[in-house]
């Protein structure tokens, strides 16, 4: 039989197992699930993701208030850190990193592992 390969136009998002097992995940609303997919649309390892809540609100069709909860919620689980704050006379959101993806010739920080604090 012959093999089958796998093909995917236009990239895919790996996630560690070991991560989508953890409690951490597990109790995620859905809504921050779509968020962190969303973020790692943009991930690089060689800068941060510059995503903000005008941003959320127009992929996710939230309020602004859910959009800040859902970054709030990321970071309180660990999967988030905050890189750069915003600016608002900059017109700059918010620069992360995903704590679960190499950042800067670093390591994961995996913080997500220490959850619940």
């Amino acid at each position: 039989m012959p093999k089958t390969k796998f093909k995917v136009s236009g990239g895919v998002i790996v996630q560690p197992l070991l991560m989508l097992d953890s409690s951490a995940y597990q109790n995620l609303s859905a809504k921050a699930v779509k968020l962190m997919c969303l973020m790692q649309r943009h991930w690089r390892e060689d800068k941060a993701i510059d995503y903000g809540i005008t941003q959320v609100t127009k992929s996710l069709k939230c309020s602004r208030s859910t959009a800040s909860a859902l970054f709030m919620e990321l970071q309180d689980y660990g999967f988030i850190a905050i890189v750069d704050e915003a600016d608002f006379y900059a017109n700059k959101a918010r620069s992360w990193r995903l704590t679960f993806r190499p950042f800067l010739n670093r390591e994961p920080t995996h913080d997500w592992k220490h959850w619940p604090p």
